[in-house]
């Protein structure tokens, strides 16, 4: 039987307890361990310590397990503070549990605390055994799992974009994802705003992030618009956005006017009355004006100040005799008033059996050089007039800031991939082959809608424009100008097919929509829900394509 003693050896002691003890005393050493040393919250796995005895117990005892935060808060983080353990006789080694507070609370993502043996105690007083408390301090590590983000939206002007920034309270060892699902408001998705849901990735080191969701520009002047944009966290644990929901405001901006003063020259007017002409000058005042230059770059209006809209279409100038014009206006040359140039802008109109009709040219300096015509018949005699013109926008130029180039994104999607891969598809439901879809393909980078992780994947467009019988026209046709054959008459594409294809982490993310090319209002969309993604291009691409089911034919 061992010597009855009245201690507990600590570590330091140690060595000397062992020399000091009778040789009849072996001293029994207490060590632990853990199975693991860190836990995430919402795991449902704590963290298991295990106490050892070198032999087996002589006599019961109670070693207290003492937890200690460092970052890490007792009750909040991590429970019980203190665990007791009992060693019953002839025990070896015992369990104790530390369980991890799953709580919804936004912390550092790592935040520690330590475990330690507070005290050895025998549980029948009347027999101590000596025990070493060879026990070393073991940290522990909590992993946070919960997001806090704050969300403000700046507002956009038609044809822009709306603007999120997205900020997260602490920084994640793991990249999250957040999603802005832009929704119907006073403004209309795909009239107003492209629905598409947009992705934002915080990469370790990565608290803010900005992503954009671009605004249509259209011809019809509106009030101030705005949509709701809902956020929404892909991810484990608990997401707070401050607010949940933001809006997104659309500025009317669809008439981009320029003031403009509009400078006439000494004009003369041409009378034949009774068989004799008479030529005699007159003078317009100058007056100041509006320039509006309208969607789709082939009109524009010059409104007056005297309450006259003069309304401009783009047309060939090859067969205009600028001589013969310039002939009747004192002191200005064909070149003046617009010789030598392809292309200008035209229109006219009719007053009392009068034909009025004028035409004008872009200068390098931004103004407009032009002439205006009157031709018919007043009180029985016949009238020619004509006069020259300038229209000189009053808009002062911004300097030029020289900006630092931005850092081109380094994760993407290969576009061959995917214009293959939208090929197959469109090959498939046309019964061609995919060498013989490719001619009518498109495909470019999407815009860059993210900023602030360096790492930004661009989304990759495929388009396909269409005839009104769904028919595909070759993507490489050059647009006919004023002065090309067939110019208002060659067939146009009426509605364009666009797949957009980006990533979210793995995972690949297919949208699909149609668009009216005479409004630029969106049609049939399909947006893939982040959640059922894949990580393979070819899964996304058909659910794309068969999600839209755009109602497709062969070309002839």
């Amino acid at each position: 039987m061992r010597p009855r003693s009245t201690s507990v050896i600590r570590p330091a002691l140690a060595a000397a307890a062992l020399a000091s003890a009778p040789a009849a005393t072996e001293a029994q050493v207490l060590t632990m361990e853990a199975n693991t040393t860190v836990a995430r919250e919402g795991s449902g796995h704590g963290i298991e310590l295990f106490l050892m005895l070198d032999a087996p117990a002589e006599v019961p005892l109670m070693a207290q397990v003492q937890l200690t935060g460092v970052d890490a808060t007792g009750g909040a983080d991590f429970v019980p503070p203190v665990i007791p353990v009992t060693f019953r006789e002839n025990d070896v080694r015992k369990r104790a549990i530390v369980d991890i507070v799953d709580d919804p609370i936004d912390e550092i993502y790592r935040e520690t605390f330590v475990a330690s043996v507070d005290s050895v105690t025998p549980l029948d007083p009347q027999v101590v055994p000596s025990i070493i408390n060879g026990a070393g301090s073991i940290p522990l590590t909590v992993i946070d799992d919960d997001n806090a983000f704050s969300v403000t939206s700046r507002p956009g002007p038609e044809g822009g974009a709306v603007v999120l920034t997205i900020r997260q309270e602490y920084d994640s060892e793991t990249t999250e994802v957040v999603v802005a699902n832009p929704g119907a408001g006073s403004a209309t998705p795909g009239l107003d705003f492209e629905p598409w849901q947009k992705v934002a990735r915080f990469p370790q080191g990565t608290t803010e992030v900005s992503v954009s969701i671009s605004l249509m520009p259209d011809d019809v002047p509106e009030q101030t618009e705005s949509f709701p944009i809902e956020m929404a966290h892909m991810g484990t644990g608990t997401a707070t956005f401050a607010p949940a929901t933001v809006t997104g405001t659309i500025h009317d901006e669809t008439e981009d006017d320029i003031p403009v003063r509009i400078e006439f020259t000494q004009g003369t007017v041409r009378m034949e009355v009774a068989g004799r002409t008479v030529t005699q000058p007159f003078q317009h005042p100058a007056m100041q004006g509006t320039l509006i230059r309208h969607a789709g770059g082939t009109r524009m209006t010059l409104s007056q100040a005297n309450g006259k809209d003069l309304a401009l279409r783009r047309y060939c100038a090859e067969d205009t005799d600028f001589s013969a014009i310039a002939s009747g206006i004192p002191g200005l040359s064909a070149g003046d008033i617009g010789a030598g140039n392809r292309t200008g802008w035209r229109g006219g109109f009719v007053v009392d059996g009068n034909q009025f009709d004028y035409a004008m040219f872009e200068q390098a300096d931004g103004s407009y050089s032009g002439y205006g015509r009157q031709r018919g018949t007043i009180d029985g005699s016949t009238v020619l007039t004509r006069h020259g013109y300038r229209v000189v926008p009053l808009i002062e130029e911004e300097p030029e800031v020289a900006r630092l180039p931005s850092d081109p994104p380094t994760a993407q999607l290969p576009p061959e991939a995917v214009t293959d891969a939208v090929a197959r598809q469109v090959a498939e439901d046309l019964g061609m082959s995919t060498e013989a879809v490719q001619p009518y393909l498109s495909t470019r980078l999407g815009p860059d809608m993210t900023s602030g992780d360096g790492d930004s994947a661009r989304t990759v467009e495929v388009e396909i424009w269409l005839d009104a019988k769904g028919r595909p026209l070759p993507a490489d046709r050059a647009a006919p100008g004023p002065c090309d054959p067939g110019y208002g008459a060659a067939q146009a594409p009426t509605k364009r097919l666009r797949y957009r294809l980006g990533t979210a982490g793995e995972a690949i993310i297919g949208q699909a929509v149609t668009q009216d090319v005479a409004t630029g209002q969106l049609g049939e969309a399909y947006m893939e829900d982040l959640g059922d993604a894949s990580s393979s291009l070819d899964t996304a691409v058909k659910r794309a394509h068969d999600g839209l089911a755009p109602p497709l034919k062969a070309p002839d």
